[in-house]
């Protein structure tokens, strides 16, 4: 709609082509258009819009020392204090970032097979692993 662009970058007009995004600006601009997430309690409802927040956060880096606190972490804890998030809030968005991941590669008939058979172990054994470690941001300083 063009009252609210720009948003996220983007022009009125313009396709939102990330699901994430796009759920994004439904809920901020047309939540009654989900009665399910219009007739949450706003905790709930603010839990759910943090999982479709931009929070340039690569959990990638992080499980594999890519990048340094301040690059990983600063736009997520910014994202964090702007919400007033709770640990919960992030273990909500790791649900939500565990069932995108799981749905990358669905496979028709067979379920979420690239990950389950095909996404090393120990990888994944990280990623669970260092979601404790994102969660402490709501209380500490990414540095």
């Amino acid at each position: 709609m063009p009252e609210h662009a720009p948003y996220l970058g983007h022009e009125a007009g313009a396709l939102l082509v990330d699901h994430d995004m796009a759920l994004g600006y439904v809920l901020e601009h047309d939540p009654t258009a989900l009665p399910c997430f219009a007739n949450l309690p706003e905790t709930q409802q603010a839990s759910i819009k943090f999982t479709q927040a931009e929070l340039g956060f690569n959990h990638g880096w992080l499980v594999q020392a890519e990048a340094p606190p301040g690059a990983l972490f600063l736009r997520l804890k910014a994202a964090i204090r702007s919400a007033n998030s709770a640990k919960a809030d992030i273990a909500f968005y790791f649900a939500h970032w565990f069932t995108d991941l799981a749905g990358a590669q669905p496979t028709p008939l067979r379920g979420s097979e690239k990950l389950v058979v095909m996404f090393p172990t120990s990888v994944l054994l990280r990623l669970v692993r260092s979601m404790g470690i994102v969660q402490d941001l709501v209380n500490r300083q990414p540095t």
